[in-house]
């Protein structure tokens, strides 16, 4: 029973903390990407200092492995009520609080992307669109997240009060929403005093 409780857990968190963006732009362009830009590993801090191709990989990689480690980790897992909630919030903290790079990892965008396509996928999706419109109409790729995080949530929690989803997901939609705002933070205050770089400034200062 231990083990079907507790190497699942551990393995989502390895898996979410595959750092992507660190090993492909070692790997392509030879240089450690958090002494670039903002430091970040993430997909939006490797568009901004290594271009939109290699940016691009990152993000489908990061998607992946979340989706992946959420759907089939769970099926290992003892409790099979709360296993997919339970291994996404596994893979986003492996994420965030990254175990390969002293705790320093991504800020959950598109790890989050990857295990809510896995929990909640019609919410997924209208997070996505809204993340498309926000992101289209002004360039902040922060606002675009924020502003699809809390659209995830807003969704399960209508989900969850028409009997259309249990409170497990409910609570993950949360979590996975506080944990987007917490770590956007420095960016809400950019917005805020509007100082936040948008897509397509070739500053490649802050994501």
């Amino acid at each position: 029973m231990i083990v079907r409780i507790i190497l699942p857990v551990i393995l989502a968190l390895l898996v979410g903390a595959i750092p992507t963006g660190y090993l492909l732009v070692r790997l392509f362009r030879g240089h450690d990407i958090r002494e670039h830009g903002s430091g970040n590993i993430g997909f939006t801090n490797v568009l901004r200092t290594s271009g939109i191709t290699l940016g691009l990989v990152v993000l489908i990689f990061d998607v992946a492995k979340a989706w992946a480690a959420t759907q089939y980790l769970s099926l290992f897992f003892q409790f099979p009520d709360i296993a997919g909630p339970v291994m996404a919030v596994s893979v986003l903290i492996g994420n965030i609080f990254n175990p390969f790079l002293r705790f320093k990892g991504g800020k959950g965008v598109a790890t989050g992307l990857g295990v809510a396509i896995a929990i909640s996928p019609f919410a997924a999706l209208c997070s996505l669109g809204t993340f498309g419109i926000i992101f289209s109409a002004t360039r902040y790729v922060s606002l675009g997240s924020l502003s699809a995080a809390l659209v995830f949530s807003i969704y399960n929690a209508v989900f969850f009060l028409r009997g259309g989803t249990d409170m497990y997901t409910l609570v993950f939609s949360l979590f996975l929403t506080a944990a987007v705002f917490v770590r956007h933070i420095s960016n809400i205050q950019r917005l805020l005093h509007g100082e936040e770089s948008r897509i397509g400034k070739r500053d490649g200062r802050r994501s």
